[in-house]
């Protein structure tokens, strides 16, 4: 009988191995492209310091000076001033970004201090738009690798739109004048990221923009950052610290404006 039987069991014996073993492999292969997840996000809270040079005029406010951030600071009666965040939502290699800047200046009267409770000026900056990765990981990629701290590199482009409101108020002991006005302008950029260590990376993302859309001559944008890759809680994260600039040139009856801002930035970023 066991001679009869053996050479029947051997090769059904060796079919079933090799059936099971590939349904291992694909069990396994399946599991791995369950794990890898196309989207991936990132949320950046920043602290920007900007001094301003430059003129702007909004109705009967005008207004030409360059005072550095000390200079704002001493003569305002709030602080903070400023409220700034970043937001990009990625699918693959195309991104869609949203980045929001505050700045509200009070400042205190300097002369006839009984009459005038002295002028705030708001200034609301808001960009928005859509990007795409040309070159390295994807952002998801770059997520689930941020425990092994591979060195890469990244280039994305975008496009998108600025829209910049300006309000001013003047406050007296019997009346206030007030003035709002907002302008959109499309931009066009571009953002590289280089790792210079497993830990360190270097980011810099520049637009420019405005072509006469609403009557907006010209808008740039610039940022240079270096970053540190870490944890927050068991969460990816990095801080950076660099120099961001902002240039707004604007000729509308009701508007005109000359202004470039510019300073330190400080952020901190979470992924997931």
């Amino acid at each position: 009988m066991k001679a009869k039987f053996s050479p029947c069991f051997k090769p059904l014996i060796l079919v079933t191995a090799l059936a099971m073993t590939a349904n291992v492999h694909s069990a396994e292969t399946t599991d791995k492209v369950s794990v890898k997840k196309p989207w991936a996000f990132d949320l950046t809270a920043y602290l920007w310091l900007p001094s301003i040079d430059g003129n702007f005029t909004t109705d009967r406010f005008e207004t030409s000076t360059s005072p550095s951030f000390i200079d704002i600071a001493g003569q305002m009666r709030n602080f903070p001033m400023a409220f700034n965040g970043h937001f990009n939502a990625h699918y693959e290699r195309l991104g869609f970004y949203l980045d929001g800047n505050y700045m509200g200046m009070d400042f205190r009267p300097q002369v006839n201090k009984g009459e005038s409770k002295g002028v705030s000026t708001r200034m609301g900056i808001m960009e928005y738009g859509a990007s795409y990765r040309l070159l390295g990981q994807t952002a998801s990629e770059r997520v689930s690798n941020w425990s092994e701290n591979p060195r890469s590199y990244s280039f994305d482009i975008y496009a998108g739109a600025r829209t910049i409101w300006l309000g001013n108020k003047a406050e007296f002991a019997r009346l206030s004048v007030s003035s709002d006005k907002s302008v959109t302008a499309p931009v066009l950029g571009g953002r590289v990221m280089v790792d210079i260590s497993p830990k360190w990376y270097v980011l810099v993302d520049g637009s420019v923009g405005g072509f006469g859309v609403d009557k907006v001559n010209f808008t740039s944008s610039a940022l240079g950052t270096i970053g540190y890759r870490t944890h927050l809680f068991d969460v990816p994260a990095s801080v950076e610290a660099g120099y961001k600039a902002l240039s707004v040139k604007v000729n509308r009856p009701d508007l005109t404006s000359d202004i470039t801002m510019h300073g330190p930035y400080v952020g901190l970023t979470g992924y997931w």
